[in-house]
């Protein structure tokens, strides 16, 4: 029985075998992709050595082998957050241009820069150092975007690592208690230090697997930034990890039941954006389908964020028409890492 289950009423709406169901069904597509595509999947990973060979077959699938290899040459923006906290995006440019950075605004935020030129490592500046800024993917920040926490009430990140995004939620909500889970203490330590750092003063940080956050009430802003297979990086090979079918499911149960337990924990009305660092069908669209399957209780939203629409259809697969309302980001179109963004409100 999962962690989920142990803290939920008898009921269950989303039961161990709709969940065995559903992986199952999803290693059974993904053995066909892997058979179809062999042989070029193959040819990617001899000639990209951090690829597996189920990732290419799996990439292959969603775009076609010249596109998942031009994916592959795409250079992001690099990007750092003004922290508003402290100070706003114009004040910081000017600050940073003095010291020789060649920036321009990242338009889809009210904080972002992106850094085209810089003498030094950007992490290395005094500037970072007070607080003033911090390094963040440029489809990263979409994901508080798409959430506005401006007006909530009571705030949760199911998963915060080390934080990036909680200080960002900070910045747009300064009197909101924002409660930031993760079952890493060094990343908690990380988190804390950039708290500090950032001068936020609003977090409650804990120490907690996020599918026991039923023990921590009604929220009416949730950002689930999943785990995932990280797969959106995988155009950096000291980065990215080669990643089997069997890794990839073992992520989608988790994301299944840490998407449930968010759901459990929003209250009538609230906003739940669900992210990945990822661009695979599995562990996005897939993910949020399963739940639709067996929960009435919420929808998808609208994003006003860039990027492409969200997948429908993917091998023999087929979606609730909604889910096309997800944003993906792709690093050769957007110039972003590989992100994918969903709004869902509670019903």
């Amino acid at each position: 029985m999962s962690v989920t289950n142990q803290h939920r009423e008898p009921d269950r709406i989303l039961s161990q075998k709709n969940l065995t169901d559903r992986l199952e069904l999803l290693r059974q597509v993904l053995q066909e992709v892997v058979i179809k595509h062999g042989k070029q999947a193959r040819e990617i990973a001899t000639k990209y050595r951090w690829i597996h060979p189920h990732q290419a077959s799996r990439y292959i699938e969603l775009f076609s082998k010249e596109e998942f290899e031009k994916m592959l040459r795409a250079k992001p923006l690099q990007t750092i957050r003004a922290n508003t906290i402290l100070i706003d995006r114009n004040r910081l440019k000017q600050r940073l241009e003095r010291k020789g950075l060649v920036l321009s605004d990242y338009k889809p935020t009210p904080y972002g820069l992106v850094v085209e030129q810089s003498p030094k490592p950007i992490g290395a500046l005094h500037e970072y150092m007070l607080g003033l800024y911090t390094i963040q993917g440029p489809a990263s920040m979409l994901a508080v975007i798409a959430l506005d926490p401006s007006k909530a009430s009571r705030i949760i990140d199911m998963c915060a690592g080390a934080g990036i995004k909680t200080t960002q939620i900070a910045q747009h909500n300064t009197k909101a208690p924002i409660v930031a889970l993760d079952i890493n203490k060094r990343k908690l330590l990380a988190l804390k230090n950039n708290l500090s750092r950032l001068h936020v003063r609003n977090v409650l940080a804990l120490y907690m697997d996020a599918r026991e956050a039923t023990r921590l009430g009604k929220f009416d802003s949730i950002l689930l930034d999943a785990p995932c297979s990280g797969e959106g990086l995988i155009i950096y090979p000291q980065k990215s990890r080669p990643r089997t079918v069997a890794d990839i499911l073992t992520r989608v149960k988790l994301q299944i039941e840490l998407l449930d337990t968010a759901l459990d924990i929003a209250q009538k009305g609230a906003e739940i954006v669900y992210a990945t660092c990822s661009m695979s069908f599995e562990e996005n669209e897939y993910v949020i389908d399963t739940l639709l399957r067996v929960r009435r209780d919420f929808e998808l939203e609208d994003i006003g964020i860039p990027g492409n629409k969200g997948i429908t259809s993917y091998a023999s697969l087929r979606t609730d028409p909604s889910l096309s309302k997800c944003k993906r980001l792709y690093p050769h179109i957007h110039g972003t890492e590989g992100f994918t963004i969903c709004k869902l409100r509670k019903t």
